[in-house]
This record gives structure tokens, sequence and C-alpha cells, in this order.
């Protein structure tokens, strides 16, 4: 895009400045200027944060330049080693295994006489050790299949978060001095877009961050619609479609752009939501996984005898939780405890625009 083009002067033919009805727009819009102040500042303020937790603390304990022990460097390891949330707990999987363990072990011990010397008990280490190779990369393949999809997804949010800025950026730089109430229903709709989009993935309808942002007519007109992000996008479109008359063409592009790289990023946030791993894989890699920890007791009662349930349960916390990990990153959107916080990167969102809004309001003033 030619600089020159960017610095071309606004339409002269905008709203005049001067006479009653223009001080009367300017109260209105000073009015909707602080309301907006005011919703965002209690919406930085209020509510708990929900989901991503994890990676909140982990950031930050690193930017703290310490550890929980108080020495400089550690970092977060002891906060890692010795955190209990955030866990892969497949409680129910590891209860049943144990059952299952006990059982062989107590069976084997208390009913079968020499069992120590049976030849076949001791051969099958042969096919533990070759099933366990390939049953490793195949759990690991599955972690970083997982990993490649939350990472994706911050990446995307990441992009979300820019635009509507940027959205936020432009309707402050070059709508609001031709008309400012155009600017702030643009801002607002920056706004809304995010806590929409972040409301589609997690499944539910509330829209309660955007009250005093949005009419409630707008966030109940929203809250019945089944592609809600794409009614947001289609908002902003008119209303910069509407501010046109006093742009460039290649600003109006760009605001335009923006627009269309949210709807973008969040149909690819969608698809990573709605698309799991295979089917096939996940049934093929548990089929294997359950074989192979049901073979094991069988291996270590002979030389471990009781203690054989306490190494057996040792390894199955291990093999079901990468698992584990890799079902709960997968779909990265939701609350839990290692998902994307994405109520901190909305937050950190309304905070950006409302210094745009408070730049806004000493200008005026």
């Amino acid at each position: 895009m030619p600089a020159d083009e960017l610095q071309q002067p606004l339409n002269p033919a905008g709203p005049a400045t001067n006479g009653p009805q223009a001080h009367a727009r300017m109260d209105r819009s000073s009015s909707t200027f602080r309301t907006l102040i005011t919703a965002l500042s209690k919406l930085r303020k209020g509510g708990h944060y929900k989901g991503g937790e994890g990676v909140l603390n982990i950031v930050r304990i690193r930017e703290s330049g310490r550890s929980c022990t108080g020495h400089p460097g550690s970092k977060y390891w002891f906060y890692s080693l010795c955190a209990i949330r955030g866990r892969p707990l497949p409680i129910m999987p590891m209860l049943i295994y144990i059952a299952y363990c006990v059982l062989v072990v107590e069976l084997l011990i208390h009913k079968v006489p020499g069992y120590g010397d049976i030849i076949e008990l001791k051969a099958l280490i042969v096919p533990v050790q070759t099933l366990g190779l390939s049953l490793f990369l195949l759990l690991a393949f599955r972690t970083n299949s997982s990993y490649d999809r939350w990472w994706e997804g911050r990446k995307l949010w990441d992009g979300i978060a820019s635009k509507s800025q940027d959205l936020g950026r432009m309707a402050v730089g070059w709508v609001a001095p031709k008309d400012k109430q155009l600017a702030s229903e643009i801002i607002r709709w920056s706004i809304a877009f995010p806590v929409v989009a972040k409301s589609v993935l997690r499944g539910h309808g509330d829209l309660s961050e955007l009250v005093s942002i949005l009419p409630a007519h707008e966030i109940a007109a929203l809250t019945k619609m089944g592609n809600r992000q794409s009614m947001v996008a289609l908002k902003l479109t008119r209303l910069i479609q509407k501010a046109s008359v006093h742009l460039t063409p290649a600003i109006t592009n760009s605001m335009d752009n923006s627009v269309r790289g949210l709807l973008a990023d969040v149909n690819s946030c969608m698809r990573i939501f709605q698309t799991s791993i295979p089917l096939a894989y996940i049934v093929h890699l548990r089929a294997f996984l359950v074989l192979w920890l049901g073979l094991l007791p069988f291996i270590f009662v002979s030389s471990m005898r009781h203690w054989a349930i306490l190494v057996c349960a040792v390894i199955g916390y291990e093999l079901l939780g990468f698992e584990d990990i890799g079902v709960e990153i997968e779909a990265p959107f939701g609350v839990d405890y290692n998902d994307l916080p994405l109520d901190q990167i909305t937050s950190d969102l309304f905070t950006s625009l409302l210094e745009y809004l408070d730049e806004l309001n000493q200008d005026e003033d």
C-alpha cells in the first residue's frame, strides 16, 4: 500500500462541527465514551478467569525470575515438580488398572504354585519389549499432534487480538476525526468479536461480558444466532462501509482486510475445535496400550511379588497420563487448567481498546 495514499487527507465533506446540533452530538458522543470506559473498567477488574490457569502461573513465575524456592535461575522447575493442579489425572482408568493388577498378583501368588518358574510368564517379556517401542512412538506422536493443535490455537488467538486492536486503532485515527459516534460503534463491535468467538468455541451462549458494551437487544439477537461470529463480522463490515465516505480507499480496504482476517482466524479455530484426531488412530493406540499394560503384572510378579502392583501403577500412570494430556489439549479453547487463557487474552484486549478510548476522551475534553 503506497505511503502517499495512506497520507491523503480525509474527505472534507464530513458533518459540520459548529452549531447547536453539532454541540448536542458531541455531548452524546462524550456520554457514550464515558459509559464505555466505565464498562471496560468493570470488565478489567471483575470476574474470575477460567481456563489456562496453568499457562498463566508458569508465565508469572518465569517473568518474576524466581521459583517457589526463592533461588534465582531455577525458574518454574520446583513449581512444575510439586504442582498438583494441572497434572493429568486419569482417575477411573487408573483405579481399574490398579484393581486389575491387584487381582492378577494375588491370584498368581496364592492360587498358582511355582508361578515364578513358569516359562510362559518369563517369555512374556519379549512381546512386551517389542510392543513397547512402537507404543511409545505412538504416544509421542499423539501428544505432539495435540500440542501442535494447542499452539496453532494460540497463534490464531494472537491474530484475533492483533486484528481487533488494529480495527480500534484505525477507528480512532481515521474515523473519529470525522464521526466519533461511528468510531465508538466500530470499537464496540471490535470488542464484541473476540467475546463472541470465545463463546462459540466454548459451546455456550453467555455474552454477559458485553453488557454495557452493546445494547441489550443486540446481545439478545446475537445469543439466538447460530453463526454469531459471522454476524459480528457483518456488522463491522457495514460500519466500515458507512465510514468509507470519510476514508481513502486504501484505509477502507485495510479495515476490511482486518475483518476478513478475524473471520478467517475464528474459522480456523472452529476447524481445530470440530475436528479431532482420527478415531482409527485413537482406537488402535488405546487397544495396544491396554494390552501392553495388561501384560506387565505377569512379568513383574515373579521377581517383585506384591511390589509389582506399585511398579505397574507407576508405569500405568505415566502412559495413561500421556494419553490423557493428548485428550485435554487437542481442543484448547475450553476452561480446563491447561487450555488457552482466553479470558486473559480478551481482558488484555479490553485494556488496549480502553486506552484508545481514554485518548479519544482526552482529545474531546
